[in-house]
């Protein structure tokens, strides 16, 4: 396996490079937006929702399409390629009886009076920057016309959808399926145009509640959050709110043998919260690497579709228990700021899949240990005075929230936790939404991170405690926590300007 890495890599290294972002990264300024406004004499918020199934037209039965998240081909024996064998159906209860669970795309608009945001959330295991400039392109003209000043589209993270990022194909072969990306992109615009022309006016609220026994961390210390977060829009009519909610969980809980398509639990969450309470819902990651999941069943008999319906379920509850006199009432004022940056490439398998065309994250020559760097970009929104970070990858939560770390990597120190550089400025409330506007991997600290010296990123290693060091292989390299702070950092510090 190595052997043939180290030949793939050796002719990879003489193709042409994509240099599409360097001219852009070194022109670029940051973006920062800040508006404010009335309607009718007072400040209020505005809110709109559109939803569409993903589904390509010769590909709705799954024939084609490699499951993503689990077993890829490039990663030694042992692990195996599988085709997707069905779409996951619910049986019943209080949802409408075997409902097929195609991925879904979902878009959220808010403004608070004076240019607005479009969120839109892709039930997929990532997606990469160019996929999400291709939408960003597709919606130009309207967000042109409705002043929309910034689209920022995330993944789900679920395990039990098609690859949207390539690499859970034959090796060294791209696992996405060209149709099934193009419905993607166009549940995605579609998504999104009605979320932009049919609005709603409201008030923002934001509550939490703490989960119990939901949320594991496989990969020691134990750093998460176990509340579920909610941003949650009531309709000034009476008519249907949003309720966005936010969850550092991967969605795993169909577990890695599963061959059927699902949203995994965020979708049947998002369906239970809607039947309960007749508003719009999306789910959307936060910090989950490291790597964090869900699991019901832990003890004796385990079925994966069952865990999945109790997780599901069980979380919407939590959602459900969050009562308006929980909640804080959040200001109708709005800000944006965003920025290009660039992050070291050190990982020899990424950069070979690039230059194999299964990766489409845009790199250029630039100081690293492989001589390239990837073009990524970062965005802090403001509403009111919670600051919601959308993060361009699967980032541990002890990078965000601090606490401890484990020291068993050789790549010096970690960075300043996001949430102290926020308090740095101020900000009490921070919210992430993981794998938003790219997907760069694993974001790793750096005192922990550790690879096999023998096949760096290609084959995993443990520690001198037993401690797998899966995520490294699934990483741009050590540098990236440093770079991610930095960004972070210059993004607080032009909001507050």
């Amino acid at each position: 396996m190595r052997r043939v890495l180290s030949l793939l890599l050796m002719l990879c290294m003489v193709l042409s490079l994509c240099t599409g972002c360097e001219e852009e990264i070194q022109e670029a300024e940051m973006e920062v937006y800040h508006t404010a406004g009335e309607r009718e004499g007072e400040a209020v918020w505005s809110y709109g929702f559109g939803v569409r199934p993903i589904i390509s037209p010769s590909h709705s039965d799954g024939k084609g399409l490699y499951i993503a998240g689990y077993n890829s081909g490039w990663y030694g024996a042992g692990y195996l390629n599988r085709n997707v064998m069905g779409t996951y159906r619910n049986m019943g209860g209080k949802l409408q009886e075997y409902d097929p669970d195609y991925s879904e795309a979902r878009a959220a608009w808010i403004d608070a009076g004076a240019g607005g945001v479009l969120l839109i959330g892709i039930d997929c295991v990532g997606l990469s920057k160019p996929v999400i400039d291709n939408i960003r392109d597709r919606l130009f003209t309207l967000c042109a016309e409705h002043n929309c000043i910034s689209v920022n589209v995330y993944s789900t993270h679920s395990h039990a959808s098609p690859d949207s990022f390539g690499m859970w194909g034959p090796l060294a072969v791209d696992g996405k399926n060209d149709e099934y990306m193009e419905a993607l992109v166009n549940a995605a615009v579609e998504a999104a145009t009605v979320a932009m022309t049919s609005r709603y006016t409201g008030e923002l609220r934001y509550g939490q509640a703490t989960t119990e026994g939901m949320i594991y961390d496989s990969r020691d210390p134990q750093v998460y959050d176990p509340d579920v977060h909610q941003l949650r829009f009531a309709n000034a009519d009476g008519g249907p709110g949003l309720r966005l909610m936010f969850y550092g969980a991967h969605a795993e809980s169909m577990r890695g043998d599963n061959v059927l398509l699902s949203r995994d639990f965020p979708g049947l969450m998002c369906d239970v919260v809607t039947y309960e309470t007749g508003d719009y819902t999306m789910f959307l990651p936060g910090a989950i690497g490291g790597l964090m999941y869900t699991n019901i069943l832990t003890e004796g008999y385990f079925d994966a579709v069952d865990n999945m319906e109790l997780t599901g379920n069980a979380m919407a509850q939590y959602v459900l228990s969050i009562k308006p006199s929980d909640e804080t009432v959040i200001p109708p004022e709005l800000s944006v700021a965003r920025t290009l940056f660039t992050a070291e490439m050190d990982n020899p398998l990424y950069l070979c899949l690039k230059f194999l065309g299964v990766l489409e994250n845009e790199v250029v020559e630039g100081d690293s240990d492989s001589g390239y760097l990837v073009c990524s970009e970062m965005s802090v929104l403001r509403l009111g005075n919670l600051h919601i970070v959308c993060m361009p990858g699967e980032i541990f939560p002890e990078l965000v929230f601090g606490g401890e770390y484990h020291y068993y990597g050789t790549h010096g120190e970690n960075p300043t936790p996001l949430r102290e550089i926020a308090a740095g400025y101020g900000v009490e409330d921070m919210l992430i939404i993981g794998l938003c506007n790219d997907e760069l991997g694993y974001i790793v600290p750096p005192s922990d991170f550790l690879v096999n010296e023998a096949a760096p990123y290609i084959e995993k290693i443990e520690d001198i405690t037993g401690e797998n060091h899966y995520e490294e292989t699934n990483s741009l390299g050590p540098k990236t926590a440093h770079t991610i702070a930095e960004t972070f950092d210059a993004l607080l510090a032009a909001l507050t300007e």
